[in-house]
């Protein structure tokens, strides 16, 4: 998975229309298909996305990394586990 921040930077440069697509991959040191999926939208901006707020939950942030709960590959803290405590515990 790419860093959010990558993503952010390909947005920025791709406005500034000062690199081609090829120049941009070479700078940021990803492919020119994941700079042509940000231009064409085919590749989600993670922190444009809005904000989903549950009561009592602290929205996930950071770097995807293995949950100690579930084993699931998230970013935390983790939203299945916070979902199987509050509705499945007794």
């Amino acid at each position: 998975m790419i860093a959010a921040a990558v993503i952010e930077e390909i947005y920025r440069m791709l406005g500034e229309r000062q690199s081609s697509q090829r120049g941009i991959a070479r700078r940021l040191g990803v492919s020119r298909g994941t700079v042509n999926a940000v231009a064409r939208g085919r590749r989600p901006a993670y922190s444009r996305r809005p904000a989903v707020h549950y009561r009592g939950f602290q929205p996930p942030s950071g770097l995807p990394r293995r949950c100690p709960g579930c084993g699931g590959m998230v970013q935390m803290p983790c939203l299945v586990c916070y979902l199987r405590r509050r509705w499945l515990s007794p």
